[in-house]
């Protein structure tokens, strides 16, 4: 493949991989991690600093640039989230440029082609969230070691210095990946004077963290509410297409098989300069994948999908360079992508496979006509309704209300296994004075509504009574004026 090719294939991949990133920004509500964003952002810049220190498990680097990029373009769900579709949009020439350092143009052409339909890379880009940024970073200094171990260069190793240390700056689990290109940088990197210079900077930046990372280590700790194994078994699947989507089991077992394909191909089929630029490749993905596993089974557990997600781009060399092999390999690469596409598409134009719908929730609740109470499950602070539900009040030990709107939601979106499914449980019996006027199950969430003739006082037990699920509901009050 000439370079004119590789290049005019990498810009259309961009364009499309762009596309589908910006098309549907704001197709979903935000979620609860990233109304937390919202919040953050809603602030003054030091305010902003205290509160990733006090809710965050991430360092400083996304919300540094998230902060004016949020003055600038807002805080609505097109304008903070395109922060994150434009950095995803940009690893994937950044994912050619990888493939081609450590393989060949052919390979770095696929693999951009796998990063741009990639389901789980297109659902970080179209989150509020910090992964975004990691992958972009992370694909940067893939694409500099590959460029310093094929010719060894101070420029490529300073932009492998420097990409490292942002990438530790942006996500601590970097550090897995920058820690596996630190021994090959050792290993191979002539003179070796010059790779332990380089491996100062990214070690300096991470140990300037350490401070905040002590901090901040409880802030992570909820992970561990599933189970390890569980966690284990669904890391693999989210890499390869993604958390849940139509036809689930038939599309990742499909996936599974063509990756297996590729990977032989890779083995019994690739040049040896190919074969050695990809095992480099896989190892990176491999060490941080197994790194983290091995922590959490000695009883550091912070595994879960999103936090490994900077392995996707140097799989995806690795697999790339199999199907880069022969017609039968571009033939499988041509269906695996064909395959992401469709799933990618399918989580974002499909409520049921989406985010936490709190959106939808605002806008079918309306503004109301005299005073409300909100029953919701699961429970969402009224500082983090603020960008749907402005002016929330918590209530006292009863409530005056008129009306009560009872919610729940399907909480999972696409941490599930499968189609998510609110809540289906009969309504409570209304409490006195009031009757029951709605029962409605949409898509996302099911809403119950009660209304008294006048204001009636209701004790908060008894409205935290008429949750819809057996979990602890967030009680909030709305007035007119809201």
């Amino acid at each position: 493949m000439t370079s004119r090719q590789a290049l005019a294939a990498t810009c259309l991949l961009t364009v499309v991989g762009g596309f589908l990133r910006f098309a549907t920004l704001d197709a979903q509500s935000y979620w609860l991690d990233e109304l937390v964003t919202v919040s953050l952002l809603d602030q003054s810049f030091g305010d902003l600093l205290d509160g990733i220190r006090e809710t965050e498990a991430t360092p400083y680097l996304y919300y540094v640039l998230a902060w004016p990029w949020a003055k600038a373009f807002g805080l609505g769900e097109v304008g903070l989230r395109s922060l994150s579709a434009l950095v995803g949009t940009a690893a994937i020439p950044v994912a050619y440029g990888a493939g081609a350092a450590f393989c060949s143009r052919r390979v770095g052409v696929v693999a951009a082609a796998l990063v741009a339909a990639h389901p789980f890379l297109v659902w970080y880009a179209q989150e509020a969230r910090a992964y975004g940024l990691l992958v972009l970073l992370g694909a940067c200094t893939a694409l500099f070691l590959g460029r310093a171990l094929r010719l060894p260069r101070r420029l490529d190793l300073a932009g492998w210095a420097l990409a490292s240390a942002l990438a530790v700056a942006t996500h601590y689990f970097a550090v897995f990946l920058v820690a596996a290109e630190a021994v090959w940088l050792l290993l191979r990197y002539r003179p070796r004077r010059e790779a332990v210079i380089s491996l100062l900077v990214p070690a300096i930046v991470l140990a300037a963290h350490v401070p905040l990372l002590n901090v901040q280590r409880g802030n992570g700790e909820t992970v561990g509410d599933t189970s390890l194994l569980s966690r284990v078994a669904g890391v693999p699947k989210a890499l390869v297409v993604g958390y849940s989507f139509p036809a689930e089991i038939a599309g990742s077992v499909l996936a599974a098989a063509l990756v297996v394909l590729g990977l032989v191909l890779l083995v019994t089929r690739a040049p040896p300069a190919e074969l050695r630029g990809a095992v480099v490749a896989g190892s990176l993905a491999l060490a941080t994948l197994f790194v983290p596993l091995v922590l959490a089974v000695a009883g550091t557990d912070y595994l879960t999908a999103r936090n490994v997600v900077v392995a996707v781009v140097p799989g995806a060399v690795a697999v790339a360079a199999g199907f880069a092999t022969s017609r039968l390999g571009l033939v499988a690469g041509g269906v695996l992508c064909a395959l992401l596409l469709v799933i990618a598409l399918g989580v974002s134009l499909d409520d049921r496979y989406g985010r936490t719908d709190w959106r939808g929730v605002a806008e079918r609740l309306g503004a109301p006509e005299g005073e409300r109470a909100i029953v919701v499950t699961p429970y969402l602070s009224r500082s983090l309704w603020r960008p749907y539900l402005p002016g929330l009040e918590e209530p006292g030990p009863s409530a005056t209300v008129d009306e009560i709107a009872v919610v729940g939601l399907a909480t999972e979106g696409g941490f599930s296994s499968g189609a998510v499914h609110p809540p289906d449980a009969a309504p409570r019996a209304a409490p006195a004075g009031f009757e029951l006027v709605e029962s409605d199950r949409e898509p996302t969430f099911t809403l119950v509504r009660y209304r008294a003739a006048r204001p009636t006082a209701v004790p908060v037990d008894v409205l935290a009574g008429l949750r819809l699920v057996d979990r602890q509901p967030g009680v909030l009050l709305q007035g007119p004026a809201s």
